[in-house]
């Protein structure tokens, strides 16, 4: 039972990580399934080994999704792959309404809403709802010892809404779990808003999977998984992770890739929106992402055919 919440720590601690991006809500994380039976018949079943897990953080006031995330865990593989999409991402919430799809957590039956949305961009499954407060982040990140990372800009901003206060400089250094918190949630000064803080928040993620994706951490396992029973609420238990164990040992920096929803920033009625290239989306999904699974093993199959008659 050990093994299989360190590894399941192991993910959620991955996973909180990822949703650094916005101010989060506070949940609760029960090894165990903690997630409604109404909300549960939302998802999907799986047909393989393969499940995909839709990451939420929600900001202060839980009426915005400012994170979110698709993560592809893929035994078989023996990799974690991690689908961003900008919270400005223009939708389509009915058939005379569109809207950006942070906002959707502002709508009635607003799990049920973003599970329908997220389905409807990416085209993939979604078997796992994750949801987790920065409150976590700060505290693993302090308990693994902090994560040398070179910071490319000076970071300052405040924010006493969300009790937000970054104050980091730019170059290499040990950033603590407080400011990491505000590293990763930075955006006021990039370019391309979200789009550049998603850049960033992918980079640190692959450094932090590069530092502690080590076997000396193990021993950090049980104040990390205390620390994430507060701040996680999720379907994905520890019987679920029994599946899972093998990856732990096989799984290096490269088992982690990432990817951006495609498109750009518009303004459409004098609103700023992230409008998603379907065409694009849906060749990402495809080729990287494996879905649909049979158009996908296709394709593999062609590939390795040709590959062999070369």
């Amino acid at each position: 039972m050990f093994r299989k919440k360190f590894f399941l720590s192991m993910i959620i601690t991955i996973l909180v990580v990822l949703t650094i991006g916005g101010g989060l809500s506070a949940a609760q994380f029960f090894f165990g399934t903690n997630l409604s039976a109404e909300l549960a018949k939302l998802l999907d079943k799986a047909s393989s080994d393969k499940v995909n897990v839709l990451l939420m953080g929600l900001d202060k006031d839980k009426t915005r999704a400012d994170v979110i995330m698709v993560v592809s865990v893929d035994p078989d593989e023996n990799t974690v792959k991690v689908l961003s999409i900008p919270r400005d991402t223009r939708v389509q919430y009915s058939e005379s309404r569109y809207d950006k799809i942070n906002h959707s957590m502002g709508y009635k039956n607003p799990e049920e809403t973003i599970i329908r949305l997220v389905k409807q961009v990416t085209g993939m499954p979604i078997h796992y709802y994750c949801e987790v407060d920065f409150m976590g982040f700060r505290n693993v990140i302090d308990i693994l010892g902090g994560v040398e990372y070179d910071v490319p800009i000076n970071m300052h901003y405040d924010d006493p809404a969300q009790d937000l206060h970054i104050h980091v400089n730019k170059g290499l250094q040990v950033l603590d779990g407080k400011d990491a918190e505000g590293v990763v949630r930075f955006r006021n000064t990039y370019a391309n808003g979200d789009y550049d803080r998603i850049n960033l928040q992918q980079d640190f993620l692959r450094e932090l999977f590069k530092q502690k994706l080590q076997a000396k951490y193990i021993k950090k396992a049980p104040a990390i998984i205390n620390e994430i029973y507060e701040h996680v609420t999720t379907n994905f238990s520890v019987a679920d992770a029994t599946k899972y164990l093998g990856m732990l040992k096989r799984m290096t920096p490269d088992s982690l890739q990432t990817y951006t929803l495609p498109g750009n920033s518009q303004y459409i009625s004098g609103i700023s929106y992230f409008v998603y290239d379907m065409q694009e989306t849906k060749k990402l999904v495809l080729h990287e992402m494996g879905y649909p699974e049979d158009e996908a093993k296709r394709l593999k199959e062609s590939a390795a055919q040709q590959a062999g008659n070369q």
